[in-house]
């Protein structure tokens, strides 16, 4: 996640899309989108001489929402350049954060799976209405839970849902933490370990490449933080143990 866009800020119709604020292109939302929850993954199997029973995969579909905006050209003839440029900038190979104006304490991370339609017409003048369609995960973070937390004791997740946190445990030597009563342990652990549970990774960073680590984990279930609260306390050489809570709330 970029570090900006955390202080990124909103006007009526503004959105965070791919990098880009969508001010940069003049662009606005015409409207709020349908807004189409997540459903859940279950099936249905019939029973001979039964009733169905209901087998639940325990996990969640993305939605699609369909995004009507219009753009505002400075001239005519800049028209065509800034279809050019607003097609650039949804031209999209992987999730990125999406934030919306109606919604801007949390994070969506979605991809663009149908590019801008251009619908403007002669009379249309310098307005440009398209619309594009994306694909939005299941779960929207809440800005706050974004922030790093450094040596917690407690922290309480106000959310419905458990989060997947990120926890940077900086020591040396065999390492434990422990959530509430569960327990975590480390192997030789030498200067930092990073533990990533929306990747199911152990890593650490140098320079700008990553390090896997996931032979230093002994643990099989990555940390989760409950909905409640969550008390943490360690074992061994630690300097530092900082959490970045990543609370979040189904879409």
């Amino acid at each position: 996640m970029q570090r900006g866009v955390l202080l990124v800020e909103f006007k009526r119709g503004q959105f965070f899309l791919n990098g880009k604020h969508s001010s940069e292109f003049n662009v606005f939302m015409r409207e709020r989108p349908e807004r189409l929850s997540a459903g859940r993954v279950v099936e249905l199997r019939e029973r001979m001489g039964n009733d169905s029973i209901a087998v639940d995969f325990a996990y969640y579909k993305n939605v699609e929402r369909t995004i009507t905006c219009y753009a505002k050209a400075n001239t005519l003839q800049e028209v065509s350049f800034l279809e050019d440029e607003i097609s650039f900038w949804l031209d999209m190979g992987n999730y990125s954060d999406f934030i919306v104006y109606f919604d801007e304490h949390y994070i969506y991370q979605a991809i663009v799976t149908s590019p801008p339609k251009f619908t403007g017409t002669r009379k249309s003048g310098v307005l440009i209405p398209f619309e594009f369609t994306v694909s939005i995960r299941p779960f929207k973070k809440n800005r706050i839970g974004q922030y790093w937390i450094s040596n917690p004791n407690q922290l309480i997740n106000t959310e419905k849902y458990p989060s997947e946190p990120i926890i940077q445990i900086l020591g040396s030597g065999d390492i434990s933490f422990f959530i509430n009563n569960q327990s975590y342990s480390l192997k030789a652990i030498n200067g930092d370990i990073i533990i990533d549970s929306e990747k199911q990774e152990a890593y650490r960073k140098s320079g700008g490449a990553f390090e896997i680590l996931d032979h230093k984990t002994l643990f099989k279930d990555y940390p989760i933080l409950k909905c409640g609260e969550n008390n943490f306390r360690w074992t061994g050489k630690v300097t530092e143990f900082k959490v970045q809570p990543n609370w979040r709330r189904k879409v």
